[in-house]
């Protein structure tokens, strides 16, 4: 098993028991604006995209991580969302995305969990670059992605939609 740490954080690869987790993250009101442009995704979409993040690991030995914040007080970390590694679209490129709660952002927990997910990239997988595409109205998630050591390329028209283009190469980081 992969698991990952950083001093707040562990990261450990998506299961299908994440499921009631992964959705009610997808559906959490600032997700849905940040990443699927005001549209929450139904069950059966996140099910969908489940099978993706669980295909991923079995293919490619890499995928979405389940995060957990540590908990001081209780026995039970508490699930803030994903980060990971995906192929992006239909290409060679390897990418980077994060998704946490509205509660959970904004307190630099996803460059925490990225920066593992990169030195699980680059050290373990031995990946030479990552890139990351984030819509240019989630300023958050391009402060994320910057923080993280990812340097903006270019903007590139995605279906219907224009999205930034960042990369990172294991050298920078």
């Amino acid at each position: 098993m992969i698991d990952l740490e950083t001093p707040r954080l562990s990261l450990r690869p998506l299961t299908a028991s994440d499921f009631a987790s992964v959705h009610r993250l997808h559906t959490d009101p600032f997700v849905v604006h940040a990443l699927f442009g005001g549209t929450t995704p139904s069950r059966k979409d996140t099910y969908r995209r489940m099978q993706y993040y669980l295909r991923d690991w079995r293919c490619h030995g890499f995928g979405f991580f389940s995060v957990f914040l540590k908990s001081d007080i209780s026995s039970q970390d508490e699930f803030i969302g994903r980060a990971g590694l995906r192929y992006f679209e239909a290409t060679t490129n390897v990418e980077y995305g994060h998704c946490f709660f509205g509660h959970a952002a904004g307190e630099g927990l996803g460059p925490e969990a990225g920066k593992a997910v990169l030195r699980f990239a680059f050290q373990r997988l031995e990946l030479d670059r990552i890139v990351a595409v984030v819509r240019p109205e989630n300023g958050r998630g391009i402060r994320a992605v910057e923080k993280i050591g990812f340097r903006y390329v270019e903007d590139r028209v995605y279906g219907d939609c224009t999205k930034g283009f960042y990369e990172i190469h294991a050298s920078s980081f």
